[in-house]
């Protein structure tokens, strides 16, 4: 069976620019973030030698999801200029090392991954998502499954359910009561973990809950319907859109030696370049992981 990986850039390179000290080359330019995602992206490539493989980043424009609800994601701290300067040259190492990149304006990660997943598991491919974002538990089934790359849990149907006590399908009903502090999605004041599990179980989800809402509202007064309603639409990914990507877009493609030992000398990264060499076989039909 063909198997599909798609990475969540933003969970990595974020991850590496603030798990590391700060690097930087002799001229200045800052590393962390493109030396830490490397690192990584080489670890899964020596572990899963992938045919097909994706990076999919989340679009500067703003999103769909800022438009139904102007505060979501207001919590966060803007992006460091010394993250911002190292995201195209990730990049650009990509488009060197021969891996797709995937984004598109006004849509999170989140949500080209959704599409990508679903549509390449209809196809008959094995599908592996990179993500810490619990979200993207929704999409689990026989096909596809989440790796968590802070713990590297790998996540399927049954481990859902034990871990959160409901069905992935059930996810976004799980997170629009309880919340997302990360996103600033709200959810229903008075409701853990526990108790949202309780509630799905007893109305069937939000949408049960909204059907019902005098019943609920008596059981927590405090709630609002239209904070839970966009609570619910926030969770849940975007799928309306049209990613005109074909099976060979994602197919990983022979990586350019040459120019990727360039520019990581540049980067002053040799021990990279080492493991570059190690980890990519290519030949001229096409890359050999």
């Amino acid at each position: 069976m063909k198997a599909l990986h798609l990475l969540d850039a933003s969970s990595f390179i974020y991850r590496s620019f603030f798990a590391l000290p700060p690097l930087s080359t002799k001229k200045g330019f800052p590393t962390g973030a493109i030396y830490g995602f490397l690192r990584t992206l080489l670890s899964i490539i020596r572990s899963e030698r992938p045919e097909y493989m994706a990076v999919v980043f989340d679009s500067p424009a703003p999103t769909r999801r800022e438009k139904v609800f102007k505060d979501y994601k207001a919590g966060r701290p803007p992006m460091p200029d010394t993250l911002k300067v190292q995201i195209p040259v990730i990049k650009e190492l990509l488009g060197l090392m021969g891996v797709p990149v995937i984004e598109r304006p006004g849509y999170e990660a989140d949500d080209l991954i959704a599409v990508l997943s679903k549509r390449f598991a209809e196809k008959g491919f094995r599908v592996k998502i990179y993500t810490p974002d619990k979200d993207m538990l929704q999409l689990v089934d026989d096909r596809i499954t989440v790796v968590n790359p802070v713990s590297w849990e790998t996540f399927t149907p049954e481990r859902v359910r034990a871990k959160f006590g409901v069905p992935p399908d059930r996810i976004p009903d799980y997170l629009a009561l309880v919340g997302d502090k990360v996103d600033n999605v709200q959810g229903v004041k008075g409701v853990g973990p526990k108790t949202a599990v309780k509630l799905i179980e007893k109305f069937g989800g939000v949408e049960g809950i909204l059907r019902s809402w005098e019943r609920f509202k008596r059981m927590y007064p405090e709630a609002d319907r239209e904070v839970l309603r966009t609570s619910y639409t926030l969770v849940k990914p975007i799928t309306d859109l049209d990613l005109d990507l074909k099976e060979g877009d994602l197919k990983v493609s022979a990586p350019r030696m040459d120019d990727l030992r360039r520019k990581l000398t540049d980067l002053e990264m040799k021990s990279i370049v080492r493991d570059l060499e190690k980890t990519l076989r290519y030949g001229g039909q096409g890359a050999l992981f």
